[in-house]
């Protein structure tokens, strides 16, 4: 286990993530502690959730994620200085998640491959215990919620060139409870400035083939 580091260069001031964009399309606005949210295989939508979850400067710790550089991190709005990472956790990586949960409130999960339903009950009753939210970069069985990018399209290409300025996503949102009625979104992910930011504007949502938030009704 070791901290993240932003590497060799010195990371940029980040813009972060605003406070509670993700968190607004939830039940109850917030994610739930003691639970498990995939983000299904989204990586910066993983980044994004951990990012509002830990707050400013809150713990978090990131397993079997090497992709997951400390510079993207600091850019979603993740304290460095807070951050825990094994990249690498082996095939015992239950255990190590399971020991990792009692040390971080907000923890991520790489592609592991398949979780069987013992492990994944385990898994959910330690996470009962510390409070511990967990974010799965795949999906998880039993998972309390489940977001997932259905279409995505960067800005800023031109004719075979320019500057990427933003990913526009439609984000679907269901679940557990409150949350099985499904919820489309249409997402900055990330917007221009870096942040995540919801797309309400009728000419950008025509424009780019999303939805503003709307729930997802019969037929």
């Amino acid at each position: 286990m070791h901290g993240v580091s932003p590497g060799e260069r010195e990371a940029p001031e980040a813009t972060g993530v605003e406070s509670g964009v993700l968190s607004s399309l939830l039940p109850g606005g917030k994610l739930p502690r003691g639970a498990v949210v995939s983000a299904g295989g989204d990586l910066p939508l993983l980044i994004a959730l951990a990012a509002e979850a830990a707050g400013d400067g809150g713990a978090w710790a990131a397993v079997g994620l090497p992709q997951l550089g400390g510079l993207a991190a600091a850019d979603a709005g993740l304290d460095l200085a807070c951050g825990l990472a094994v990249p690498e956790p082996g095939r015992r990586w239950p255990e190590v998640l399971a020991t990792v949960c009692e040390a971080a409130p907000v923890v991520l999960l790489g592609p592991v491959g398949q979780v069987g339903v013992r492990t994944s009950r385990r898994i959910a009753a330690r996470l009962r215990r510390s409070g511990a939210t967990l974010l799965t970069w795949q999906d998880w069985p039993e998972a309390q919620l489940r977001l997932w990018v259905t279409e995505a399209r960067w800005d800023g290409l031109g004719d075979g060139f320019g500057l990427l300025t933003g990913r526009r996503v439609r984000l679907v949102v269901a679940g557990r409870g409150a949350a099985t009625q499904p919820r489309h979104a249409a997402v900055w992910l990330p917007g221009p400035d870096g942040s995540v930011q919801l797309i309400t504007e009728p000419s950008v949502a025509a424009d780019s083939d999303v939805v503003p938030l709307r729930p997802v009704t019969a037929g």
